[in-house]
Parts: C-alpha cells; sequence; structure tokens
C-alpha cells in the first residue's frame, strides 16, 4: 500500500502504484471516473436506481482540468465528504468499477463480449444532464 504522496506520485509515475491494502480495495475513490465503459443494461438499472432512491450528484472541487468552463472530471456518484462507502449507487455499480483493480500487478479477466456491448459514457451528462 502506498504510504506517503510523494511515493504515491513516484510510484504512479513509474506505473507501479498499488492503492490497494494486501490487494483489496481501501475505496479511497481514485478510479472514479467521470468517462466510463457501459452497457445499455447498466445505464437502465442505474437510471431507475437513482430515481427510485433519489440520489443526487456529487459535484469535487479539487478534481477538475483546468480550463474555461471548468470540467468535474470524477464520478457524480463518488461521495468523497465520506471516508467510506463512498458510492452512492454501489450496490448496482457498472462492472467496470466491480471488476477494475488498482494494482498493476493484478490483471482483471477480460471479458470481450461483454467488452464489445459498452460504449464509453460522460457519466455526469448521463445521468444528470450535465457535462
Amino acid at each position: 500500500m502506498t504510504t506517503t504522496l510523494e511515493e504515491a506520485i513516484s510510484k504512479m509515475n513509474d506505473g507501479t502504484y498499488d492503492f490497494t491494502c494486501n490487494g483489496k480495495c481501501i475505496g479511497c475513490g481514485a478510479c472514479c471516473s467521470n468517462i466510463l465503459p457501459m452497457t445499455d443494461e447498466e445505464i437502465k438499472r442505474i437510471k431507475s436506481y437513482i430515481k427510485r432512491y433519489n440520489i443526487k450528484e456529487c459535484k469535487h472541487q479539487g478534481t477538475v482540468l483546468m480550463r474555461e468552463p471548468v470540467l468535474d472530471m470524477t464520478c457524480p456518484f463518488m461521495d468523497d465528504s465520506k471516508t467510506c462507502d463512498k458510492c452512492t449507487i454501489y450496490e448496482i455499480r457498472p462492472r467496470i468499477c466491480r471488476d477494475f483493480i488498482c494494482d498493476p500487478k493484478q490483471r482483471p479477466k477480460v471479458d470481450m463480449k461483454y467488452g464489445l456491448q459498452c460504449m464509453a459514457i460522460d457519466v455526469r451528462q448521463t445521468f444528470f444532464g450535465k457535462g
């Protein structure tokens, strides 16, 4: 596990970062992106879930691209005000989120059939109508 910011930056620069604890996700939210591959079925399921549970968009201050207009490139379902249970749709999160491992020594299984069904989406735009 990465212990200092300097160590994290160094490991990210040389491609050996590991934000896990003994290979398990620590829920830090570092992988939560606004651009994700999803299937139509995942999109429908998430839309239904956020309507049913009145899930609101989470906005992030420190994770924007520096340009006009300012873009929030962090997943709108990642609540960074919390130290754990950050994902507001965790129960039905898309497969990319379930399968992703932020340890370069572990490689996720490749499922070409699933991959061919996916399209890259702007999560904020797709679910909240904002870019």
